[in-house]
């Protein structure tokens, strides 16, 4: 199987992401990205899904990444919703 520019372009996109969060995963939760989201939001971490309190750029990221996951559950697995 020859790997294409494009495959090692994504192969490279995803290490990049999965190689510091598995290690800060580790180390130091606080610097993974979900922290950093949080951080930006003012999110208080020990009342996460405390929905009362969230702001609409808490339902905005929130709705953007679970379409982001949605897709993602579609397209890796099966190759659905595009290419």
């Amino acid at each position: 199987m020859k790997i294409t520019a494009w495959g090692w372009y994504w192969l490279v996109v995803l290490a990049a992401i999965a190689i510091p969060e598995t290690y800060w995963g580790f180390v130091n939760g606080r610097n993974t990205i979900s922290s950093v989201i949080w951080s930006l939001e003012r999110l208080d971490v020990a009342h996460p899904l405390d929905f009362a309190e969230w702001t609409p750029l808490h339902w905005a990221i929130a709705i953007v990444l679970w379409l982001l996951f949605l897709w993602l559950s579609f397209h890796i697995p099966f190759g659905w919703l595009g290419g």
